[in-house]
């Protein structure tokens, strides 16, 4: 009784504050931490004064909705709490002024260089830790993916297995951009597979006549010891609406192109994964991407060799305006497939396809259907949540 009444306080208070400010965060979804699955339940206000921004939540979560235990704070704790006060989050704090900053939040997508090897990796479930420096035409930042698991106590967790950081420069009329990261995906998880340890690279970029030149090198080593190496090079442009990148790349013996992108935890959870899978290589690679503000954007990439093998990736959203006092709707569709019509057809038993329609019930916040390609058909599921569930 005295846990209920507090859960309502602490609720009203939350939800006074959040209305009082621009933004409220509220969220339902699904994580998985290592072979449990739980249902987490955040909501809470986030609001920017000045240099600062932050979120607190109460977050709790359950092995099942109606006859499992509920927990205070993020999944992942050592020792999970029952006590409500632990529930209490910060979902998000940022510090920003000038020369230095400091972000504390969701993962955002990571893109280093030409998006040669680093290209959109994201991991919506995780909260990270970002900060860096600047100085004119200087910078660097770090990226360490660990979050808050329990407020009262500062209990952390690692959130993702990935640290990253990079450093950028101008040398004479060039950006430079040099950037590496290290991943510890443990073997205890995945015994048949080879995990990638690191990744490193340095791209020189220039724009010219409106168009951007440029080149990338780079390496990744395995934890069998393996090390393989790749460049790209190419054009790139941005025209506003249009954005295009076409070019040459060589990899060697256990280099992989495009590898720690939104598909990397998929990939690296497959039993093959692994240098061997990845033979030396001579092709090219080109994306077109469309963007129509505020309506929705599309990207399509396509990497080939002069041998007629082909890897596929797409991904867009499409905003479809409010109409007749509705909230509108919301499309989003994915794409990824090593072998794109292989077997004679658009899809697949080589693809990972998915498309939401979601419903904007208000801000953030989402209800929708979801259909997933597996095992050649579509299957349908329900969610209520933020973006992090299409």
């Amino acid at each position: 009784m005295r846990t209920q009444k507090l859960f309502i306080i602490i609720f009203g208070l939350l939800l006074v504050v959040g209305y009082s400010f621009a933004n409220f965060y509220l969220n339902v979804g699904t994580v998985s931490v290592g072979n449990q699955n739980y249902m987490v339940y955040e909501f809470g206000p986030e609001f920017t004064i000045g240099p600062v921004t932050l979120g607190i939540t109460l977050t709790t979560y359950a092995t099942d909705l109606t006859t499992g235990q509920f927990y205070f704070g993020f999944p992942g704790s050592a020792q999970p709490s029952t006590n409500i006060v632990d529930g209490l989050n910060i979902t998000s704090l940022g510090l920003d002024f000038g020369n230095w900053w400091v972000r504390y939040g969701q993962m955002r997508p990571i893109t280093y260089g030409m998006g040669f090897v680093f290209k959109g990796y994201s991991n919506p479930q995780a909260r990270t830790v970002d900060f860096g420096l600047r100085f004119g035409n200087e910078s660097v930042s770090v990226h360490i993916p660990y979050q808050i698991a329990q407020l009262t106590n500062l209990t952390f967790v690692e959130s993702d297995q990935l640290y990253t950081a990079v450093v950028k420069s101008k040398i004479l009329m060039f950006d430079l951009s040099v950037f590496g990261g290290f991943d510890t995906f443990s073997l205890a998880e995945i015994t048949l597979s080879t995990p990638l340890t690191a990744a490193a690279g340095i791209s020189l970029t220039q724009e010219i006549l409106g168009f951007n030149i440029g080149a990338e090198a780079d390496l990744q080593y395995w934890k069998d010891g393996t090390l393989g190496y790749g460049a790209f090079g190419g054009v790139f442009g941005n025209f506003g609406m249009l954005e295009i990148l076409a070019g040459p790349y060589l990899v060697s013996d256990g280099f992989s192109p495009w590898l720690i992108s939104k598909n990397y935890k998929a990939l690296k959870s497959e039993p093959d994964f692994g240098p061997e899978k990845y033979k030396a290589d001579m092709g090219y690679i080109a994306s077109v991407g469309l963007t129509v503000s505020p309506y929705g954007k599309a990207v399509v990439l396509l990497k080939g060799n002069f041998e007629g093998d082909m890897t596929l990736s797409g991904e867009g959203f499409i905003n479809i305006p409010a109409i007749g006092g509705t909230n509108g709707l919301v499309l989003y569709g994915y794409l990824y497939d090593e072998k794109p019509f292989e077997e004679g057809q658009i899809l697949d038993s080589n693809t990972q396809a998915r498309l939401t329609i979601a419903y904007p019930v208000f801000g953030n916040f989402f209800a929708g259907i979801k259909y997933i390609w597996e095992d050649m058909e579509w299957k349908q599921t329900a969610f209520v949540g933020g973006t992090a569930n299409f």
